[in-house]
């Protein structure tokens, strides 16, 4: 009897130990963060065999007459703990001066986020980001520059109090002139701000600065602002306004976008993997 009642004690330890992985997996699975709509990136890699699509539009006008429409998308998939693989692209852009349009297929975008440092409960306190830019968008209509740009991130962010959370890049890059020039230097600074208004309303505000975005360009910056609204653990969308405040050839930019968690891509890795695997343990252990 002492040995069965052992049993059953051991059975239903294990039991709330699954329990408490499976409900640790649901907590990871709520924590859905694009990396859209703004500049500024966070520390978060996508958990392990996770695809997370984020999708979007942007609206630029910078004089009368004179705009443009960009489709960007990103794909992230966690690779490990440590580190995530993503591929974007400008999607499809469309600009026009008043006079002519051109459209064509933007640049395709190939980067990985590595954590350098978490902290004890390991979220990300320090990432990286480095990122090659390939030249896909047409130099003769003036989507691209027909040269690859390269380019490294350091993205650090914190959460303040317990409604606030505050995200910082910098960023380095040698970035293609065309036309056979050399490539020239480029530094980013973003700095951005959101609010936890609700369990699902992430309101923000970012400014940013570029050095230049021309070889003989003088620096741009701007301030933009806008929400992220989570739809359940797997899906949130965006959307926000920009406003140049110095040297940038846009006055105001429109945005707004979709994201969501595809389910496990590498095979039993990710967190349905582990879930898996916990309901697997439970089974054999309460048959015993």
């Amino acid at each position: 009897m002492i040995a069965l009642l052992r049993g059953c004690a051991r059975r239903g330890l294990l039991v709330c130990v699954a329990a408490g992985c499976l409900a640790s997996v649901a907590q990871a699975q709520e924590a859905i963060e694009p990396d859209r709509p703004d500049v500024t990136n966070g520390t978060h890699i996508v958990d392990i065999g996770l695809l997370q699509i984020e999708v979007g539009a942007q609206f630029t006008r910078a004089t009368v007459g004179q705009h443009a429409l960009g489709t960007p998308i990103t794909a992230r998939v966690g690779l490990t703990e440590w580190i995530e693989a993503r591929v974007g692209t400008d999607g499809v852009l469309t600009q026009t001066d008043g006079v002519t349009r051109e459209t064509g297929a933007g640049n395709t975008q190939l980067g990985a986020k590595l954590r350098l440092w978490a902290d004890p409960g390991g979220v990300p306190v320090v990432s990286i980001l480095p990122t090659i830019n390939l030249p896909t968008a047409s130099a003769e209509k003036g989507l691209g520059s027909g040269d690859a740009d390269f380019t490294l991130a350091v993205l650090t962010g914190s959460d303040i109090g317990r409604h606030w959370h505050a995200d910082v890049n910098y960023g380095i890059g040698a970035i293609g002139a065309g036309g056979g020039q050399p490539h020239f230097v480029q530094h980013l600074a973003s700095v951005s701000v959101s609010v936890a208004a609700t369990d699902n309303w992430n309101p923000y505000v970012e400014t940013f600065w570029f050095s230049r975005q021309e070889a003989d360009g003088g620096h741009v910056a701007a301030i933009d602002a806008g929400g992220i609204y989570q739809l359940g653990t797997r899906f949130a969308i965006d959307g926000g306004l920009q406003i140049g405040l110095h040297g940038g050839p846009a006055d105001v930019a429109a945005f707004g976008g979709f994201s969501m968690t595809v389910g496990d891509v590498l095979g039993g890795h990710g967190p349905e993997g582990r879930q898996r695997r916990a309901q697997a343990r439970a089974a054999r252990a309460s048959a015993r």
